[in-house]
């Protein structure tokens, strides 16, 4: 009977407690989760530079994760900086210049040779820094993706408003809400339906930029809209100009990429395109990066640089990367199909016909 008296009381004691919510994490993912990409990358050639969902709001002492897989597919960096903080710059000086054995097919040094610098990734963005728990004083940094997809989990244990980046894709931001233990969130049903109608958002967005035209005698570099909805392609696919006619190449407004328009034989810009960073050191091949010839001058013929080879460089629209344009023009002086790709995207194929 004793022993029954004290199970009940201990009961009764049990019940009369406060109910603990427990800590809850939330998923965000870079771009949408990999069902959606597949959906529009495969049908459209398209992706969203945008987390998905771009504000997401817990409770003080819940986590969010950043689903590893999406931040891989995309090549994407979850950036948390100090309160009203910016976030780190991708591409940067690594110190000298680019040296004279740095030869074009004809065996000649590059007009940049000795005079513009070597470039290499942010070596702080090679490994998560920062740790796993973040309340606005300290910058928390997932690094890059380069090794195989892991989940990027951070505890937020103080009530703000706290803006994030991706440190690849300019513009591309997200806002964790935090709020004091207690008040309300949205429930997982509501997030879930949310991601849901961002998802067909995006689809409608993508969907009218693949129908996207240029004229006259320019190329655009993807499409894009503001919220993120981007397509990697070349507009148009195939330019047909006449002989002397100066094409200019341009990346597009709103993009959060950065692409480049390379002409030559496809082997050698495979070559480039496989080495444009080194993964390991984070070199940044300059042939790739830098305009095949100082800008204003570029001209193609079947025998630019002993292959045909011409570059309009890195293009973006990235305010802060102000040695990187937003356009780049090539004179076509000799009748021909010259073929192009970009050498960060080489599925990015397109074509000039110079009658």
């Amino acid at each position: 009977m004793r022993r029954c008296l004290v199970g009940l009381l201990s009961a009764v004691v049990v019940l009369a407690l406060p109910a603990v919510a427990a800590a809850k994490t939330k998923v965000v993912y870079a771009g949408g989760p990999a069902a959606f990409q597949n959906q529009i990358g495969n049908k459209y050639g398209g992706e969203v530079t945008s987390f998905m969902r771009q504000r997401i709001t817990i409770n003080v002492g819940d986590s969010v994760v950043w689903n590893g897989k999406s931040l891989a597919n995309g090549f994407h960096t979850v950036d948390i900086p100090k309160l009203h903080g910016s976030d780190l710059p991708l591409i940067m000086p690594s110190g000298g210049n680019v040296p004279s054995t740095v030869l074009d097919a004809a065996g000649n040094p590059f007009w940049f040779d000795g005079k513009l610098p070597n470039l290499g990734l942010d070596p702080t963005l090679f490994a998560p820094s920062g740790g796993v728990k973040y309340n606005g004083s300290a910058r928390v940094d997932s690094g890059l993706p380069l090794g195989p997809p892991k989940d990027f989990k951070v505890k937020f244990t103080k009530a703000g408003t706290y803006e994030y980046f991706c440190d690849v894709h300019p513009g591309m931001h997200g806002w964790v809400i935090v709020l004091a233990k207690g008040k309300h969130v949205p429930s997982a049903k509501d997030d879930a339906k949310a991601l849901k109608a961002s998802e067909k958002h995006y689809v409608a967005e993508v969907k009218a930029l693949d129908k996207t035209k240029v004229t006259g005698a320019n190329v655009q570099l993807g499409a894009a809209k503001p919220d993120g909805a981007e397509i990697l392609a070349f507009f148009p696919a195939t330019l047909q100009v006449k002989a002397g006619t100066t094409v200019t190449f341009m990346i597009a407004k709103h993009s959060a990429e950065t692409h480049t328009a390379s002409f030559g034989p496809a082997d050698y810009l495979q070559a480039q395109a496989n080495i444009f960073f080194s993964p390991t050191t984070g070199a940044v091949d300059p042939i790739a990066a830098f305009p095949s010839d100082p800008p204003g001058s570029i001209t193609l013929t079947p025998t630019s640089h002993g292959n045909g080879f011409a570059n309009v460089g890195a293009l973006d629209q990235d305010a802060s990367t102000k040695t990187i344009p937003a356009s780049g023009k090539i004179d076509f002086t000799t009748p021909g199909t010259y073929h192009y790709i970009c050498l960060i995207h080489p599925f990015m194929h397109g074509t000039v016909i110079v009658k």
